[in-house]
């Protein structure tokens, strides 16, 4: 039986997370013209885009996640009152409690406002000293504002967001890809098919693939505050159970590892598990398969098991569960917190 383990490179967990958010809304009806293969227990269902629906949906999810900027402790700020020069005062901070200093109106609260909102609170408060004030707020520095990448990079990190940083724009400033030797000759380590941007809990469905090795710099998308990047090794071999399962974790991928036998390793199933519906997700992200398989016939000998492959994700979901929106609220919570476990050891452990 295969041994449970993490490994400190094991960030392809976040694979359905891109696959639902890729797929947000009701699941496509199946395809009645889909193949099946010989024996199989369930329809093989192919969730394939054109370049086109990608980068709309890529649209509608940066749409929708895209905020405004919010002022946090340690930015600092040039503020201006129009023709009056002793209010003119760069560099000022916004202190640790939050707040700014200011000639005449004292303490003014910054952290999780907008400029714009700052500005406003700043011209009511000088209206009771100056006649129609005019106030300019600019950030010279977003000292408060970072993102994370992690992965096949050879400087992950937290790096800060001072200015528009760009996805390609991060993965060079983390000194790109990471590379390593194979019989006298450099190779990419980095798994651009499982690479992922997660922004507000929701997964980015950028085509790593074709932004970096093809350059479409339509998928080159602008980071926010927050943004997580994760550039998996391309050297993993791991299988990924999540859901309504006792144990959700990663196990080491052996050369037999059936559909039954890898639900056992996961402790069994919660009484909420929806057995008729356990989908794996295989392959590449911006274009991947997913396979419903019928678990209760599986376990009952009345249908043949499912071998699984390297990188396979399987999710139980709960009865409860009918859209892959409700899904992905469960799923990405989860994932989250086996990635911190993994980090987390890996850290104490005073491994990379």
């Amino acid at each position: 039986m295969p041994a449970k383990r993490c490994h400190p490179l094991s960030l392809l967990f976040l694979v359905a997370g891109t696959l639902l958010a890729g797929c947000a809304g009701e699941p496509a009806a199946p395809d009645p013209t889909a193949v099946h293969e010989a024996g199989a227990p369930s329809m093989r269902i192919e969730q394939r885009k054109s370049v086109e629906e990608q980068l709309h949906e890529l649209q509608r999810v940066v749409a929708e996640t895209t905020k405004v900027p919010q002022l946090g402790k340690g930015d600092l700020l040039n503020i201006s009152v129009y023709d009056e020069p002793e209010l003119s005062i760069p560099g000022v901070p916004v202190r640790p409690d939050g707040k700014i200093s200011f000639p005449l109106v004292g303490d003014v609260q910054a952290a999780g406002r907008s400029v714009d909102e700052l500005t406003a609170d700043l011209t009511t408060r000088l209206r009771q000293f100056l006649l129609a004030p005019q106030v300019t707020v600019i950030v010279t520095a977003f000292n408060s504002l970072s993102y994370v990448i992690n992965g096949e990079v050879v400087r992950p990190g937290v790096y800060p967001l001072v200015t528009d940083v760009t996805l390609t724009a991060a993965i060079a400033s983390a000194g790109g890809l990471s590379k390593g030797s194979f019989r006298g000759s450099s190779v990419e380590l980095a798994d651009l098919t499982h690479a992922l941007v997660s922004r507000q809990g929701k997964l980015l469905p950028v085509d790593f693939v074709r932004l970096v090795r093809e350059g479409d710099l339509r998928f080159n998308v602008s980071l926010q505050s927050g943004d997580y990047i994760s550039i998996p090794s391309g050297l993993s071999t791991e299988i990924y159970v999540l859901g309504e399962v006792k144990e959700p974790a990663v196990f080491a991928f052996r050369e037999e590892m059936p559909m039954s036998k890898t639900l056992a390793l996961a402790g069994g199933f919660s009484v909420d598990a929806d057995l008729s519906r356990v989908h794996i997700v295989r392959g590449s992200l911006s274009n991947p398969t997913l396979i419903v398989i019928n678990v209760k016939k599986l376990l009952a000998g009345e249908e043949p098991d499912v071998q699984l492959q390297p990188g396979d994700l399987v999710y139980v979901p709960p009865t409860a569960l009918t859209t892959w929106t409700r899904m992905l609220d469960k799923i990405v919570p989860t994932i989250t917190a086996l990635q911190t476990g993994v980090i987390l050891s890996n850290t104490a452990g005073g491994t990379k």
